[in-house]
């Protein structure tokens, strides 16, 4: 069955992350963060749009006992990716072939700056983000939103996405879901090739 539509997870697809950058950079500004399981809940609902920024730095400084500035404290917990420099290759050989689309759990921090930083992003056409769509993966229903907003047709659109839970939810959706290791980014190329993508 042919290929129409890619849509693609981030992280640890497009970009690795490590959150001990985050602890680390906080720690170093002389935060508290011993909190770790408060910290994981103020993100989740952050991730979720529970909450907004504001809300959230606020919350992040009253956990971490700290009185640093906003600015500082959002550098910190944005500043934990690196490129994923083979997938952003196969995303130039993708672009112009297929539209390209974004599906993600995030929030408003990471997504301005993945935005600002990284021009890869400038190569897909939409995106549905967990913080915008009060849903997140995986539930089946941010999949179903991702479909309709994109008009793809499930059949003809794969998506790729490193958690399994995530794959088995969007296979549910009807969507052709691989999941993808960073560290072993020749298998989706093979993998893409069985699903007759030629230009990978």
């Amino acid at each position: 069955m042919k290929v129409e539509a890619f849509i693609f997870d981030i992280g640890n697809v497009l970009v690795r992350f490590d959150h001990g950058r985050a602890v680390a950079a906080l720690s170093a500004m002389g935060a508290d963060i011993s909190d770790r399981a408060g910290l994981e809940n103020l993100a989740a609902r952050y991730e979720r749009g529970e909450v907004g920024r504001t809300a959230f730095l606020e919350g992040m400084r009253s956990i971490l006992r700290h009185e640093g500035d906003d600015a500082a404290v959002a550098r910190a917990w944005q500043e934990i990716f690196e490129p994923n420099a083979p997938m952003w290759d196969l995303v130039e050989k993708l672009h112009g072939e297929y539209p390209l689309y974004l599906l993600s759990n995030t929030n408003c921090l990471h997504h301005d700056y993945l935005l600002r930083e990284y021009a890869v992003f400038g190569k897909f056409a939409d995106g549905v983000f967990s913080y915008r769509a009060k849903l997140a993966k995986p539930d089946r229903a941010i999949f179903d939103l991702a479909i309709r907003q994109f008009g793809v047709d499930p059949r003809h659109t794969v998506y790729l996405d490193d958690l399994t839970p995530n794959v088995e939810a969007a296979r549910g959706a009807g969507l052709r879901a691989l999941r993808y290791d960073p560290d072993a980014h020749a298998d989706l190329t093979a993998a893409l090739r069985r699903e007759g993508v030629q230009c990978v």
